[in-house]
């Protein structure tokens, strides 16, 4: 009979511990009802150049104490608060409501421009790095003015705006039209002297001239070569995005895009194809020549031919091997204009090149990192385009000539 009561009584005896103090904020497992919690979505911050004071704007939401209840608007709530530092705004933040904040579920951050601009952001990172409260697969954006103007913002179509800027960033990671990169990404990112990297903007605009909604658009390419000058370095429009995910991956799938090039010569139009093109493996390595590294990519691309309304014979191999050549023109073109833009004109290494020649030639890299910012400019890049397929589908185009 004791032998049976022996694991019940060390069951027992393990499960103490979390039984004392259960339901009180001493010991124990503290309980936080519901009603006594702020939950932030969306968190906002800027910085006041003139006053040297920064400013935490969230929005948050009152749970519901009953499953299924949807979110309404008399539920969101709107906080600000200002600092001398970073943590002081955040402690006057927690000052002004009356629950508790929690920032277990807040999924996007926004930072101000004047904030990024400033000399301010690595006391701006290690604070949210520190902060065991805030997801660091939050998102990351950088707003075209205040961030607290987007916080604020009536959303489009959500009853929230964190709702909202989550179903933008996964709208537009699916089509490519930007990069939104994570809290964890950023402090990665940020702690490497010798990268640069992107996320998006978000900001106000008008569509139609009419009411403005909340649009993210354009990527804000940030860099920490120099503590002591502002990291915000240039912005780059949605075809520049669209080529920079040519160069890597920054999602899980490989995401799908669309070029349109002109194939009949003898067509008024500016366009008459449109192949949708997806990059089903890249080989990118590094090779050091007379001193010099050099960047070799090779992309192995597989399309499908959306539309034409060229008079041209798809089912000819020479017909598919020109449209072949002229997305690859295109292609390679964009990635050549982006190339110049960041090594000549900006030098801000985007597309990974510093961590490709420190895995692949360590000691090259040991010997020459301090002089990255000479190296980086004049590395000569290869692009090669591969490919493996390309669909052109089941309709008969009609030849050149041919009635219609």
């Amino acid at each position: 009979m004791q032998k049976k009561w022996k694991p019940l009584l060390l069951t027992v005896l393990l499960l103490l511990p979390l039984l004392q103090g259960c339901g009180t904020a001493e010991g124990g497992i503290a309980v936080r009802e519901l009603n006594q919690l702020n939950v932030v979505m969306l968190t906002g911050v800027d910085y006041d150049p003139k006053h040297k004071k920064f400013i935490i704007t969230i929005q948050s939401v009152k749970p519901a104490t009953e499953k299924g209840v949807a979110v309404s608007p008399e539920s969101v709530y709107m906080a600000r608060a200002t600092g001398d530092t970073i943590m002081e705004a955040s402690k006057n933040l927690r000052a002004q409501t009356s629950g508790r904040l929690v920032w277990f579920h807040s999924k996007v951050i926004v930072f101000g421009e004047t904030l990024v601009k400033q000399h301010v952001m690595r006391e701006v990172i290690d604070f949210f790095a520190r902060n065991r409260e805030i997801r660091y697969s939050s998102w990351v954006l950088v707003a075209k003015g205040n961030a607290e103007d987007i916080i604020t913002a009536k959303p489009n179509s959500e009853v929230m705006m964190g709702y909202e800027l989550v179903g933008i960033i996964n709208n537009q990671g699916e089509w490519g039209r930007t990069v939104i990169v994570s809290l964890r990404d950023l402090i990665n990112n940020y702690a490497d002297p010798y990268t640069g990297f992107v996320t998006g903007q978000v900001k106000k605009a008008k569509i139609n001239g009419k009411e403005e909604r909340i649009i993210i658009t354009n990527g804000v390419v940030l860099s920490a070569l120099s503590p002591r000058n502002p990291i915000y370095e240039s912005t780059l429009d949605k075809k520049e995005m669209r080529t920079l995910r040519m160069f890597q991956d920054f999602t899980k799938q490989e995401l799908e895009f669309v070029y349109s090039t002109l194939l009949d010569k003898k067509s008024e139009r500016k366009f008459d194809t449109a192949v949708q093109m997806k990059v089903d493996n890249r080989k990118i390595k590094s090779t050091i020549e007379n001193g010099r590294p050099k960047i070799t990519i090779d992309l192995f691309v597989e399309g499908t031919i959306l539309e034409s309304g060229a008079h041209v014979d798809l089912g000819k191999k020479e017909t598919v091997a020109e449209l072949e050549k002229r997305i690859e023109n295109k292609v390679v073109g964009d990635m050549k204009k982006l190339l110049v833009k960041m090594q000549k004109q900006q030098n801000v290494d985007i597309f990974g090149f510093s961590p490709l020649i420190h895995r692949q030639h360590k000691n090259y890299w040991r010997e020459h990192k301090q002089h990255w910012r000479e190296i980086y400019p004049n590395i000569p890049v290869h692009i090669k385009i591969h490919w493996i397929n390309l669909r052109t589908g089941m309709i008969n185009q009609a030849k050149a000539g041919e009635a219609r």
